[in-house]
């Protein structure tokens, strides 16, 4: 796949990333707390933004990801992103992370762009598992995981960083069952 396939939601669109997200990205990656809860290094340069760009557009090319900027009807900036990572000798899986601007926290958002891009995964890419890591302080994300199905498989440290974490995996089998319960 050499193209970010547009998704939409009812109050969502998914759409490539591009130029115009830089400043919203930055000012996400220039959030400590932000940052912090995504396991992401804080952005001290908005330099660190092209780069960003230009590798989600490499591993995109590569066939190893696919990024997705994350627009709300009516607000100007990209309130955050959503990926799928896929490993390379994990076929049929792939790897799920979010992250949203601050001001868009707690209102399902996050919940309704991780539902369509997990349903993509299992319909349109045929994926037999998505999984996905979390920090174990950031409740909202463990919260959303649990509310698409994902189960919870372990926990480890992130060696990059020290902080504790848990991995979730959400199977073929279960998830297209949990996402109809939702729609």
């Amino acid at each position: 796949m050499k193209t970010v396939p547009r998704l939409t939601t009812p109050r969502l669109v998914l759409r490539a990333p591009g130029e115009r997200d830089i400043l919203a990205w930055f000012a996400r990656a220039s959030d400590i707390e932000s940052a912090s809860l995504a396991g992401d290094p804080v952005a001290d340069d908005i330099s660190a933004g092209a780069r960003w760009l230009a590798l989600a557009r490499q591993r995109l090319a590569d066939g190893r990801a696919i990024k997705w900027s994350i627009d709300q009807p009516g607000v100007a900036d990209a309130i955050g992103t959503i990926t799928l990572s896929f490993g390379a000798n994990e076929a049929k899986a792939a790897a799920l992370g979010f992250v949203l601007g601050r001001a868009h926290w707690g209102q399902g958002l996050a919940s309704e762009a991780a539902r369509e891009v997990v349903r993509y995964a299992f319909e349109t890419l045929a994926l037999e598992q998505v999984t996905a890591e979390a920090a174990a302080r950031n409740i909202a994300s463990l919260r959303i995981l649990a509310k698409l199905g994902f189960k919870h498989v372990g926990s480890f440290i992130d060696e990059s960083d020290g902080e504790q974490c848990e991995r979730f995996v959400l199977d073929a089998r279960i998830g297209p069952l949990v996402l109809a319960n939702q729609a």
